[in-house]
């Protein structure tokens, strides 16, 4: 599922499928408002992560002021 990229939310970034599947388990909870927090495909590594962060998610969050991201490589 998609988010709406004017209201507030979270993009996670997950390193490899261990990262991906943590936040998985976090966006299960009933608390968490699962329509404002996606997670992406996992990058590969941690220098993946930092590539596609600064290639591009960092433009995207110029354009969105309300945009997240949590950047899982360690």
């Amino acid at each position: 599922m998609s988010v709406n990229k004017y209201l507030p939310h979270v993009l996670v970034l997950p390193k490899d499928d261990a990262k991906r599947q943590l936040a998985n388990g976090f966006q299960l909870n009933q608390r968490v408002a699962t329509r404002k927090i996606q997670i992406l495909e996992e990058a590969g590594g941690w220098q993946e992560v930092l590539n596609r962060f600064k290639a591009d998610c960092v433009p995207e969050m110029d354009r969105y002021a309300n945009r997240f991201m949590v950047l899982r490589f360690f």
